[in-house]
């Protein structure tokens, strides 16, 4: 029997690690330019940041908890770390549960679904911080074929074939959803609502090696995004904005997508 082990959570050590070594960090691909830096070994960093080299492999190892702010950020300055980066590292350094609950979703109430249907013919949903879809209205679940049944927007795109049509530029947007899920993972650490959805992802070999290049995202890399109505065979270009409402402190995110000008396509496959 073929056991599947999901992908790892983020930790602080493996990210520290990983920033360590991999020398140049690809930008994303809205044509951010790449962060060049060397690759550092153990013994320079530790030098340049002020700090032990054993303390320093305890830290990447996993056996030191908790470093003060002050070594996060000496850590981030050697490494020539961008924003995201450093934040990524204070959120995985904090190792503190979240403050409430969230190990179910979290609840979308009838004041939701309603505000979010009055939006059609705008694409509108509620989606957690693990991309779970909580509630979809009906252009959305029309235009994102299949999202509503698989349950969770990365599903989605890694196991419906559709979503590759559907999405003009599908490595992007996915490499997208999955760099924003390891920044909510880093925000939340412990926090069971990614268990499931982790565990489902790991039987995607493209979800795998997305996730392994430990890209983060904490908004929309550009405000367009390119999909196809399959029913109606045309482009469309939405502009697209994804907020924590009505509580940035919740795990809930409202998606919004309105629509800019339709072009007309042929030869749309809608076979499949």
């Amino acid at each position: 029997m073929l056991v599947i082990t999901p992908p790892t959570p983020p930790t602080f050590g493996d990210y520290l690690t990983h920033l360590r070594r991999v020398g140049i960090t690809e930008g994303f691909p809205s044509g951010e330019p790449a962060v060049s830096r060397p690759k550092s070994s153990r013994t320079t960093l530790a030098a340049d940041a002020g700090i032990g080299v054993g303390y320093l492999i305890k830290l990447e190892q996993g056996k030191a908890t908790n470093p003060s702010p002050e070594v996060v950020d000496k850590l981030a300055r050697a490494l020539g770390t961008r924003d995201v980066e450093r934040q990524h590292l204070h959120d995985l350094a904090a190792g503190e549960p979240p403050t409430q609950d969230h190990r179910s979703r979290p609840v979308v109430t009838a004041v939701h679904r309603e505000y979010a249907d009055n939006l059609h013919p705008q694409l509108a949903g509620y989606v957690d911080e693990a991309w779970n879809v909580l509630y979809a209205n009906a252009e959305y679940a029309r235009i994102f074929r299949e999202i509503v049944s698989h349950g969770n927007v990365l599903v989605w795109f890694f196991a419906a074939r559709q979503s590759r049509q559907i999405m003009v530029e599908w490595e992007t947007e996915a490499r997208l959803t999955v760099a924003w899920l390891r920044s909510h993972m880093g925000r939340r650490p412990g926090n069971k609502l990614f268990t499931n959805v982790l565990e489902e992802l790991a039987r995607y070999p493209d979800f795998v090696r997305m996730w392994e290049r430990r890209e983060l995202l904490t908004e929309r890399h550009q405000p367009d995004m390119l999909i196809r109505d399959l029913d109606r065979g045309e482009q469309l270009t939405l502009l697209v904005q994804v907020f924590h409402f009505p509580d940035p402190e919740q795990p809930l995110q409202f998606y919004l997508g309105t629509r800019k000008n339709p072009t007309r396509e042929v030869n749309v496959d809608l076979t499949n």
